[in-house]
């Protein structure tokens, strides 16, 4: 038995150096790739989280839709209704028409003279076109009421 030389012992110290590195480094192959299993993981939670999500949302959303369009359909039957009702009712056009005239800018005379009120009755409609229109341009306001 010979002893090994300096260039055997060199060779084998790098073999076993290669070794120890391919060791440590197929380590830290399996910690990347258990984190990025883990990553998937959480990714596909997410994914399913949010198309959950979206789903509600569209659901929602449509059950609104259907909402507003029934809400739209009495709207337009009370529009319908209150026509027909104004038509039938022939004492109720001078009301009608001097609230046309009051938001035309008509003062308190003028309705009495053309559209045949009392006084009392001009003096009313146009207070309350006057409110309306103050909730209209600022409805944030409190309401202050006074007794004249």
């Amino acid at each position: 038995m010979t002893m090994p030389s300096v260039v055997e012992l060199l060779a084998l110290a790098a073999a076993a150096l290669a070794l120890f590195l391919g060791g440590l480094a197929l380590s830290h192959i399996r910690k990347l790739q258990q984190k990025l299993q883990e990553a998937r993981n959480e990714t596909h939670l997410l994914v399913k989280a949010l198309r959950n999500e979206n789903h509600a949302m569209g659901s929602g959303a449509i059950g609104m839709g259907q909402r507003l369009v029934e809400v739209e359909k009495r709207l337009n039957n009370t529009v319908e209704r209150q026509m027909e009702i104004e038509q039938r009712d022939p004492g109720s056009l001078p009301y009608a028409y001097a609230v046309r005239l009051v938001e035309m800018g008509a003062s308190v005379d003028d309705l009495v003279q053309n559209c045949g009120l009392a006084r009392v009755e001009a003096e009313l409609i146009t207070l309350v076109h006057s409110e309306l229109k103050a909730q209209r341009e600022a409805p944030d306001r409190e309401e202050h009421y006074s007794i004249n």
